[in-house]
C-alpha cells in the first residue's frame, strides 16, 4: 500500500495518529502539499461524507476523521505559506447562542482549511 493509500486510510477510518506519520513521511519525500491535499485528503473527506449521508457512518466517525485530517493539515500549513498559496475565498459561519458547534468546528473547518479557504 502506498503512502498516499496510507492516508487516505487513516482519514477514512479516522486515525489521527497514522494520518500525521504518513504526512511526515511524505512530507520527507518531498511530496507537494497542495497535490497531496486535493489528491488524497479532500477525496478522504468526501468519501466519509458520502458514508454519513448514506448512514454508514454517524457523527463520531465524521468527528475522528476531521480530527485525523486536522493533524495532518497542521503539517502542511507551513509549507504553503511557503509556496505562496493564496486563500481561494473566506467563510464567515454563525450559530445560534447555547448551540452545539463541535460538528462544524470540527468537521467543516478542516475542509474549508484544505480547500484554501480562510
Amino acid at each position: 500500500m502506498t503512502d498516499l493509500n496510507k492516508l487516505y486510510d487513516a482519514i477514512l477510518n479516522g486515525d489521527a495518529k497514522t494520518a500525521v506519520a504518513v504526512t511526515q513521511a511524505l512530507i520527507a519525500e518531498k511530496m507537494d502539499p497542495a497535490v497531496l491535499i486535493s489528491e488524497t485528503m479532500i477525496p478522504a473527506m468526501a468519501e466519509v461524507g458520502r458514508l454519513y449521508e448514506c448512514e454508514e457512518y454517524f457523527v463520531p466517525e465524521l468527528l475522528l476523521s476531521a480530527r485525523a485530517m486536522k493533524g495532518a493539515l497542521e503539517l502542511l500549513r507551513p509549507l504553503l505559506a511557503e509556496t505562496g498559496t493564496q486563500p481561494t475565498g473566506r467563510v464567515v459561519i454563525g450559530t445560534v447562542k447555547g448551540a452545539c458547534t463541535t460538528l462544524a468546528r470540527t468537521w467543516c473547518h478542516p475542509c474549508w482549511k484544505a480547500a484554501a479557504l480562510r
